[in-house]
């Protein structure tokens, strides 16, 4: 069983801790983490998760997760990232890019999440990536032309993230610039 804590609307700690699945029943405040992998080439890797989780078969971030209960951020991205993808995240080469509010829901699950996104910038090669919890069924680099085309048409493919992929979008626009 995994436990979250809790955060009231302003997101601060409420002191309260809830396990997981029942924090997304009753749609409580929660954080989470988002990771980017960006190689030099200034690809992105996207993941396409497996088909027995939520979303099945579609392409997502390149990890993310839930920060447990008592855990900060950046612990959850180095957990999430050996969980994920099999990788040793090297903090020197982690960005932190902006906060941004989920919502949303699907079949009784409830998303209320605030998610620390961050970008990692590593050229790591596919075939270094390993899949050690079952939620990704593959990975893969896409230009961010291709990204963008695809958050403006609204693919299908992507999961319904679009207010974090816009952000995504602007943080990386202006970084692009420099």
């Amino acid at each position: 069983m995994e436990f979250i804590d809790i955060y009231d609307e302003l997101g601060q700690k409420s002191g309260k801790r809830e396990e997981k699945e029942e924090a997304h029943r009753k749609a409580l405040v929660h954080r989470g983490v988002c990771v980017w992998i960006m190689n030099s080439k200034w690809e992105l890797l996207m993941q396409t998760r497996s088909g027995h989780v939520m979303f099945p078969d579609m392409l997502d971030i390149s990890f993310s997760g839930h920060v447990q209960a008592g855990e900060a951020p950046l612990e959850a991205v180095m957990r999430e990232g050996r969980e994920e993808l099999g990788i040793n995240i090297d903090v020197s080469k982690l960005q932190y890019l902006f906060s941004c509010r989920e919502y949303g829901g699907i079949d009784g699950y409830l998303e209320n999440e605030i998610d620390d996104v961050f970008l990692y910038r590593a050229d790591i090669p596919i075939d270094e990536y390993s899949f050690c919890d079952n939620e990704v069924r593959e990975v893969r680099y896409i230009s961010l032309d291709e990204f963008k085309t695809m958050v403006e048409s609204n693919s299908h493919l992507l999961l319904p993230y679009e207010t974090h992929y816009r952000f995504l979008m602007i943080a990386l626009g202006s970084r692009l610039m420099q």
